[in-house]
């Protein structure tokens, strides 16, 4: 059986109820190697369908790099905030004042 012609198509799901779909097809001519030219297409198509996507998924992944250093500078904040008022002594039970009312303060009874 002699192959003319070579097609492959590929779907690509992209979530959110979304795909891509790419379809490349070859002429196959006499004395050319079919098999050779099958892999091309695959590979072609393959390489092409998720050149977007992976573009995509690097500047994710760029972005939560960002957050990730904006989050740790505010970890290191918050950490540093906290050794400050962990390290202050408390007052001493004994030294609260309990009966400091203002002199002029008339009661109503």
């Amino acid at each position: 059986m002699a192959i003319k012609n070579i097609t492959y198509q590929r779907v690509l799901n992209l979530g959110n109820y979304e795909s891509k779909r790419l379809e490349l097809s070859e002429e196959v001519f006499e004395g050319d190697d079919a098999e050779e030219s099958i892999s091309r297409v695959m590979e072609m198509v393959e390489r092409k369908i998720r050149e977007d996507t992976s573009t995509k998924i690097e500047d994710g992944i760029r972005q939560l790099r960002v957050e990730l250093r904006e989050l740790k500078k505010e970890y290191e904040t918050v950490k540093s905030s906290l050794e400050t008022l962990t390290t202050t002594e408390e007052p001493n039970p004994d030294d609260i004042p309990f009966n400091n009312q203002p002199e002029n303060v008339t009661e109503d009874f």
